[in-house]
């Protein structure tokens, strides 16, 4: 019969559920309540007052000493994590559902096994667990036993077949029992280890009845007999243990076989060492299993499988326990078992660290050295530490090791460590695209410059223009290639006791060690980067235009502290950039408060869409002709939680630095189009209301720019000529030809094309015939001295004209007086949107109210 005695695993599992251990325990004993309940309530309700089957009848404490001699006699048997112990029990057990009353049977059961159980010392609540399943064991037996006998006195088959039963159903209680505290404990249960424990218990516990039986009927009918069936019982004891130790030893040498080929075949030692370790987990049934090289030279390498499901490969390890554990073994000694206490104090408080309870130690020998150890911790089961046997088999295991790892593969895999860690600190401290050091490796070099010069040291941060724009509309791999050309382009421009870093990102930093005088060495340094960006620079298949904005920093201003100077220097570039871009900035400490908060603003704006802080206003157009609402212009503002509503001369220029402004241009457009669809769903009667929407010059260069126009008016369902896109005239200098193709590509959709702030720019009147558009909007300042007399108002009325002629709209902007409204009336323009006729707001429910008219 499989006894649970010492059947559950470990005090830790290695399971991905397990609860944590405080937890597990407290489960664990209200598992053990629910047992005894169990075995108490069925006590009570059918064992209690039952009598013995058969003559003669046993006392309860004639009866104890049978199980306990039984008990004493185990056989222990391993599976996997989980000890297993089968005994001569089933043969008392037999006679005590024969010849015993329930009460004495389950009496006698208790006590003769929990004197052996508590002999041994075990825990607390494995005692009570064992106890709780062997009383409820116990009761079932009885209680199946009186079904199937029935009112029969006296050994007839019937109470052959009931013994039977109630013994086997016991014992698979037994293991279902067993299998949730296993379950519990370990967080699982393999279900191939319980088919192991049924199929063992099965054979065990029939042969064991057989005896029993025999032993009963023997009794019933002369006792004389008895002693002739020792011989069976001792034999089949004897057999249980000839099979285990068998067992045993074919697993040891199928192991040793298994761990030599994992060995032999890997091609790495660190992927042999990590099969050896998993390999040896199982078999000796243990928490942790760890090996430590000592090389040559450099620290001891350790290589460790557990607690759980915790690796640590070919890691160095502390030298002084290295020194320990290698001093515990020798050639004399070559495996040691560890329990405690510990003698050693160092090693107890690294053992107690680690949660280390027991180990065992052995060395692995070398040709002339000890080449380290290997060890084992923390044992499953029952022991309390490990056997003589475990200590051999592990010797064995070493030594085999050993030869098969070679002195000469070791020294190869330390090299190669040490090699992969040259690799990991040089990808640690440099940019894995460009392989410049970065921001880490220039921060700790600049530190080390400013501990050690004498002269200055200057820092230029250098930001490349418009990369944003030229990353998302050329593709990421063009940008990636962009920047290891300019890389590549700024070492060239570089003396060799100089540093360039790449700090992420566009960004860029060089530092100029020992430079005599800022004004004339960091400028002559910058200058050349800048004309050496004069020619395009390659990216893959393109060659691309670059400008940079470069900001200097020295000690001179900035002190003689790392973070400040670079941050200094990043200051100088952003006043550089809002200076025009492709220039030189140098740091002055006036410019510090304005350029921070601009620096602020853009971290902040980076943020400010997804925060839902970007909102979009709408600003009417109104005919001159009828003072009917025609249209309404969609424009961008920003609500700041702490600086208020931020203009968009603040923040838009900021959207384009950064490449904001394409996801900034996309979500106004998408929310104008929405709001155009709710206005028209709300008065569908009325005439259809176009939407004015402004376009960057960002997005007019974006390739997929009609595709995503086109996305946005099926997914807001309004229809194309309801939509105009509006672009300023400066915007179009620098690519009209190209600027003219994407409208008409932007045309064929149906939408509108409205020209911006005309007026403003250098060479209007050349090119406006050129390009495909539907309407002019004359700029504010023109419209401002209309009524102050002059020339405005001719050219006003030249641009009215010329419109006419290109049968295009003019709306005229800035409308602020009644005095402007009657100017432009008279001069024949067609639409108007200003103050006087509306300001921007934002959209209410309904449709967009017309203004009220101002009288002629």
């Amino acid at each position: 019969m499989t006894r649970p005695a010492e059947n559950a695993a470990g005090k830790r599992g290695l399971g991905r559920r397990q609860l944590p251990r405080i937890a597990r325990a407290r489960a664990i004993w209200l598992y053990v309540i629910v047992l005894s309940g169990a075995a108490a309530g069925t006590f009570v309700a059918f064992v209690h007052g039952t009598t013995a089957l058969v003559e003669p009848h046993v006392a309860w404490w004639l009866l104890a000493p049978l199980f306990l001699v039984a008990e004493a006699c185990v056989v222990h048997l391993q599976f996997r994590r989980s000890g297993h112990s089968f005994s001569l029990a089933d043969i008392p057990f037999v006679f005590g559902l024969l010849f015993a009353s329930g009460g004495d049977f389950v009496a006698a059961a208790l006590f003769g096994a929990g004197v052996v159980w508590a002999f041994r010392r075990l825990p607390l609540i494995k005692l009570s667990f064992n106890l709780a399943q062997l009383a409820l064991a116990a009761c079932v037996a009885v209680v199946i036993l009186h079904a199937v006998a029935g009112d029969a006195e006296s050994l007839v088959p019937r109470t052959w077949i009931g013994a039977y039963v109630a013994t086997l159903v016991s014992g698979a209680l037994t293991i279902l029992c067993i299998a949730g505290a296993i379950a519990i404990a370990d967080g699982d249960m393999k279900l191939g280890t319980l088919r192991q424990m049924f199929a063992m218990d099965g054979i065990v516990t029939v042969t064991n009845t057989s005896i029993g039986i025999a032993a009963a009927l023997v009794l019933a009918t002369d006792a004389r007999a008895l002693p002739l069936l020792l011989v069976p019982a001792l034999s089949a004891f004897a057999i249980y243990r000839a099979y285990v130790s068998e067992r045993q030893r074919h697993e040891k040498l199928e192991f040793l076989y298994e761990a030599n080929k994992t060995l032999s075949r890997s091609p790495e030692v660190a992927e042999a060492i990590e099969g050896l370790l998993a390999r040896s987990l199982e078999a000796f049934r243990s928490e942790i299993a760890e090996v430590v090289l000592f090389g040559s030279d450099g620290p001891p390498l350790r290589t460790t499988h557990g607690p759980g499901r915790e690796r640590v490969t070919m890691q160095p390890a502390d030298p002084d326990i290295a020194i320990e554990l290698g001093s515990l073994v020798d050639g004399n000694t070559a495996v040691v078992s560890l329990i405690p206490p510990f003698e050693n104090d160092r090693l107890r408080s690294y053992f107690e660290q680690r949660g280390i309870r027991h180990a065992m130690v052995a060395m692995l020998p070398g040709e002339q050295r000890t080449i380290g150890t290997m060890m084992l911790a923390n044992r499953f089961g029952l022991e309390r530490g490990y056997m003589p046997d475990d200590l051999r088999l592990l010797e064995a295991l070493a030594n085999n090791a050993s030869v098969a790892l070679q002195y000469d593969r070791l020294e190869q895999a330390v090299m190669k460590l040490r090699n992969l860690q040259d690799q990991l600190h040089h990808q640690a401290y440099h940019d894995p695209l460009t392989d410049l050091p970065n921001r880490a490796l220039f921060m700790e070099r600049v530190r080390e410059e400013l501990a050690a010069a004498h002269a200055a040291v200057a820092v230029l941060f250098l930001d490349i223009d418009d990369f944003k724009i030229v990353n998302d509309s050329l593709g990421h791999p063009v940008g990636d290639a962009l920047l290891v050309s300019v890389a590549d382009r700024l070492r060239a421009c570089l003396r060799p006791q100089d540093m360039v870093a790449r700090l992420g990102g566009d960004e860029f930093a060089i530092m100029l060690p020992g430079v005599e005088d800022m004004a004339i060495d960091a400028e002559h340094v910058a200058t050349r980067i800048l004309r050496a960006f004069d020619r395009p620079v390659r990216a893959g298949e393109e060659r691309v235009s670059v400008h940079l904005s470069i900001g200097i920093a020295d000690t001179g201003q900035s002190g003689a502290d790392a973070d400040r100077l670079i941050r200094d220097a990043d200051v100088a570039m952003y006043q550089a950039k809002s200076a025009g871009k492709g220039r030189v900035g140098f740091f002055d400490p006036s410019m510090a408060a304005a350029i921070l908060r601009r620096h602020d603003m853009k971290e902040e704006l980076s943020k400010a869409l997804e925060r839902e802080q970007i909102v979009v206003q709408y600003q009417p157009i109104v005919s001159l002709v009828t003072g009917r609402l025609s249209a309404a212009e969609a424009l961008v503002r920003w609500e700041h939680p702490v600086r208020g509503l931020i203009p968009p001369s603040e923040f838009v220029p900021l959207a384009e630095e950064t490449g904001l402004i394409l996801s900034l241009g996309q979500h106004v457009l998408k929310e104008a189009c929405q709001q155009c669809r709710r206005w028209h769903q709300a008065d569908s009667d009325g005439d259809l209301l176009r939407m004015h929407a402004n376009l960057s010059a960002a997005e007019l260069r974006k390739d997929t720019l009609v595709a995503e126009v086109a996305h946005v008016l099926e997914l807001t369902e309004i229809a194309p000529e309801q939509l105009v896109l509006e672009i300023t005239e400066t915007q179009l200098l620098d690519d009209a030809s190209h600027s003219a193709a994407r409208f008409a590509e932007l045309r064929a959709l149906g939408i509108r094309i409205a020209l911006d702030d005309f007026g403003t720019g250098y060479s209007s009147l050349s090119y406006l015939h050129s390009l495909p558009l539907d309407a002019l909007k004359i700029a504010k300042p023109f419209v401002d001295a209309l009524t102050a007399g002059g020339r405005e108002a001719g050219f006003v009325a030249m641009i009215i004209d010329l419109a006419r002629t290109l049968e295009l709209e003019v709306i005229a902007e800035g409308i602020e007086t009644s005095a402007q409204l009657g100017a432009l009336r008279e001069l024949g323009a067609e639409f108007g949107q200003g103050f006087l006729l509306g300001r921007p707001s934002a959209a209410a429910p309904g449709p967009l109210q017309r203004p009220s008219a101002p009288a002629l």
